[in-house]
């Protein structure tokens, strides 16, 4: 299992400070079959977000050299979840796949470059909905607020509050490292391009431990 966190700006067409935007994916891997445990971690919002942009719509990843996804099995509500506007009736467990569809053909926008993701956005190639059957998404509702949730989600729409559990299978198992280096190097979009946000490299990691060290001596001086 690896958790990563995303909190380095990524691009996107609104350019003012993060604010506390974020979010959390947990990836494991079990044989072929991997899950994927994404949450809105978000505490704040940059200048001008409306609610269609506070919400986490996609997830782009690169998998190994000839491995690709082969079914998108599920996207459930995740543990302590609920759902919001049209879903207000939904808790965890329940399904939410109508709206998120899976790729291997790569994304829109920022996304180009990532060969598997998941979306809300028809604005991704060869769509398929997890689950099974034809994407006729066009997100970003439906996508994950959130908690509790920082902008109100309108009852004509659908959103999640925090987090989907997606299932997948693929077409032969990864290791660990592999696992690590997908997580790693993925990537998320909020809302309609409005701002993708990066796990930090391991560098940056590594500066902000010092960083906290260095506070922390400074402090026992006084």
């Amino acid at each position: 299992m690896i958790t990563v966190n995303y909190t380095v700006d990524g691009g996107g067409n609104n350019n003012a400070p993060l604010n506390g935007l974020g979010a959390r994916a947990t990836f494991t891997a079990n044989g072929a079959l991997m899950t994927v445990l994404l949450e809105n971690t978000s505490t704040g919002l940059p200048a001008g977000f409306d609610t269609a942009d506070s919400l986490l719509v996609s997830l782009g990843f690169n998998l190994p050299r000839g491995l690709t996804i082969v079914s998108g099995n599920s996207a459930v509500i995740g543990p302590g979840s609920v759902g919001l506007g049209q879903w207000s009736a939904l808790g965890a467990g329940d399904s939410v796949a109508v709206d998120w569809a899976w790729t291997n053909s790569g994304g829109g926008d920022l996304l180009n470059s990532f060969l598997q993701v998941f979306s809300t956005s028809s604005g991704n190639q060869g769509l398929t909905l997890f689950g099974g059957g034809a994407a006729n998404v066009g997100g970003p509702f439906g996508g994950i607020a959130a908690s509790p949730p920082l902008l109100n989600i309108p009852g004509a729409q659908r959103a999640v509050s925090n987090s989907i559990l997606f299932g997948l299978t693929l077409s032969a198992p990864l290791t660990d490292a592999q696992l690590g280096s997908v997580a790693n190097q993925s990537i998320v979009e909020f809302g309609s391009d409005a701002r993708y946000l990066r796990v930090p490299e391991p560098s940056s990691l590594a500066l902000l431990a010092v960083g906290a060290m260095g506070l922390i001596g400074r402090r026992s001086r006084r």
